[in-house]
């Protein structure tokens, strides 16, 4: 039940980011009339996308706990590679990914391991994200671990659709930001 749960509350925060994400671009253009019809047809093909998204919940005990973690080991090594040692975000997130694509070269037996890759360049995304935007580790190391449960909770979805790390990222990123701007009201 709760498995179940956590993937219909990841399938609407995917679906309310992306939805959000074109309602501001709608926005900001509304005077172009291709850009507006642009966006309305991508929101209806994406509407029609998620109808048909199985939201089927497996159990993934132990792998959620390291997806979590690899996640944000590629968040906070793309942030230092970018933001302290002044190599661009993405140069910092190619590097990231390539080294994590060779790891399961070297445990080959080892089934988890191939899946990480994928997780630390997801995280390697969230360490894209502009300095003005993550003035520090705090928010990196937050954004990544939302982004990470974003992608346990979509685990088994979205297959064979293109963007999906890079839309979890941008997931994890503006909740981020949404939660720390409201304690930096609150306190």
């Amino acid at each position: 039940m709760i498995k179940k749960l956590v993937k219909d509350i990841s399938f609407i925060l995917i679906l309310l980011s992306h939805l959000g994400f074109l309602a501001a671009i709608l926005y900001e253009k509304q005077q172009n009339i291709y850009i507006s019809v642009f966006v309305i047809l991508v929101i209806v093909l994406l509407i029609f996308r998620y109808k048909k998204t199985s939201l089927k919940a497996k159990n993934h005990d132990l792998e959620n706990v390291l997806t979590v973690g690899f996640v944000f080991f590629g968040a906070i090594i793309t942030y230092v590679l970018s933001a302290i040692l002044g190599i661009g975000s993405v140069l910092s997130a190619s590097i990231v990914g390539l080294v994590a694509s060779f790891v399961p070269a070297f445990f080959k037996k080892n089934n988890f391991i191939k899946g990480m890759p994928t997780a630390v360049y997801c995280g390697s995304f969230v360490g894209m994200t502009n300095v003005n935007i993550a003035p520090d580790y705090i928010f990196i190391a937050l954004a990544s671990v939302i982004s990470g449960f974003l992608l346990v909770g979509t685990k088994d979805t979205f297959h064979g659709i293109g963007g999906k790390l890079g839309t979890l990222a941008f997931g994890g990123v503006a909740l981020a930001f949404f939660i720390t701007f409201l304690l930096s009201k609150w306190l």
